[in-house]
């Protein structure tokens, strides 16, 4: 029998297990291989089946759940604050002289002189205008001659007293009818447009003007007020008046005169605001402006009328109760991270991240402000158009609603846009 060659024997020992070695490594690389793809497959199915059969605890949980504020109104609020308060009418009119008078004869006659032009200043006691006189100067002549031989008689005896005082009196008659024909000034002033030229027939009969007479050391600025102005306005009142030919510059008076009938036409009522016009700057005719000072009060609460709800004869405010602000939400990283992730994640590694703007950069957002509604009774004083001054219901640095737009209920939350703090 022969022996075992021992040699050839582990030649092919070794020759086997170097083949087994080299199978087992590639083999170890396979399967390696197959487990990361087993792992991706896994973990894309996960995600898959998470998104489209989520549970619905888990989208009970995520979804936003709808809160008061979502359906809290947004408003407007206007803060209280006291103030000088003051409402001025404005109102168009014109100049006119402080005294405007119609230059008329007494008697009939034609016009012999005119000694004054258009604007030129006149003193008191001047004879602005004259009639021919020859009529006037020959009935005078007259009476004076029988007065002096009616008082030689008398002083003789010859006449009676009876018929001495009836040549005073004829003789103060023609006198009388001498100053007739002429047109004195009652005080100092300057001529107006005269109606008449010489040479005119004047009758007084005919209601003839032959000019006017015009006081500008003084005068008024008349004005017509509307109808439904006409209860705020009163004597003494302060008006600030605008006059087109003197820009930049204005002048104070006061209501002098309310006239006590509204016009039937027009429907309005007359008042007349004295001025000084020691330079003669203001012309009669003049167009003028003014706003006339109706109402003033110092330190007033004062809200704007928009804020003012009626219902029936009461006067409702909206006040507002702001409510502390709640701290900011913090952001889930955890979430942030896992939306990030991929597929190099998985093999532990880190997806590089992109820049980030800085602080400064990033736009700040005012934190929302919400506040609860008290509906309050308002006593109002003076009333305008935009504001009201209020006696009693409110309080100094309070918010109220404005601009309002529907009826609140009492406690009613509401999202607070916008603050307003002061009237313009």
């Amino acid at each position: 029998m022969e022996r075992p060659d021992f040699g050839q024997i582990k030649d092919k020992i070794k020759s086997f297990n170097i083949k087994r070695f080299k199978f087992n490594k590639k083999t170890f690389f396979v399967i390696i291989a197959v487990l990361i793809v087993l792992v991706i497959i896994v973990r894309m199915t996960g995600n898959i089946q998470k998104v489209l059969f989520k549970k619905k605890t888990d989208i009970a949980s995520k979804s936003k759940p709808i809160t008061f504020e979502e359906g809290a109104t947004a408003v407007k609020a206007y803060r209280i604050k006291r103030m000088d308060f003051k409402d001025t009418l404005p109102a168009l009119g014109n100049i006119k002289g402080f005294k405007e008078i119609e230059l008329k004869f007494q008697i009939a006659g034609i016009i012999e002189s005119f000694n004054f032009e258009e604007g030129e200043k006149i003193q008191e006691g001047d004879i602005i205008a004259s009639l021919v006189q020859k009529d006037a100067l020959l009935k005078l002549k007259y009476a004076e001659v029988e007065l002096n031989k009616n008082q030689k008689l008398f002083d003789m005896g010859a006449i009676s007293p009876i018929k001495m005082e009836q040549s005073k009196l004829e003789y103060e008659s023609a006198k009388s009818d001498l100053d007739k024909t002429n047109i004195y000034a009652v005080s100092n002033g300057v001529m107006g447009p005269k109606s008449m030229d010489v040479g005119s027939y004047a009758n007084p009969n005919g209601n003839d003007r032959a000019g006017i007479f015009v006081n500008i050391d003084k005068v008024y600025a008349e004005f017509n007020i509307i109808e439904k102005d006409i209860p705020k306005i009163a004597l003494g009142q302060k008006v600030e008046v605008f006059v087109d030919a003197y820009p930049g510059k204005s002048f104070t008076g006061n209501i002098d005169r309310i006239s006590p009938v509204v016009e039937g036409r027009s429907r309005t009522q007359t008042i007349k605001v004295e001025l000084d016009n020691k330079d003669n700057i203001l012309k009669p005719g003049m167009f003028v402006r003014s706003l006339i000072s109706t109402y003033e009060k110092k330190d007033a609460l004062v809200i704007p009328a928009s804020s003012l709800k009626k219902k029936e004869n009461e006067y409702l405010a909206y006040v507002i109760y702001k409510e502390e602000p709640k701290p900011a939400a913090e952001i889930d990283m955890t979430k942030s991270k896992a939306r990030n992730k991929g597929l190099f994640g998985i093999f532990g590694g880190k997806k590089k991240e992109e820049p980030r703007p800085q602080a400064s950069a990033l736009p700040k957002e005012k934190a929302v402000e919400y506040g609860t509604i008290e509906i309050r009774k308002i006593v109002p004083g003076y009333v305008t158009e935009d504001l009201v001054e209020v006696d009693r219901g409110v309080q100094e640095d309070e918010l109220v609603v404005v601009e309002v737009q529907e009826e609140f209920k009492d406690k009613a939350r509401v999202e607070i846009a916008e603050v307003q703090e002061g009237i313009i």
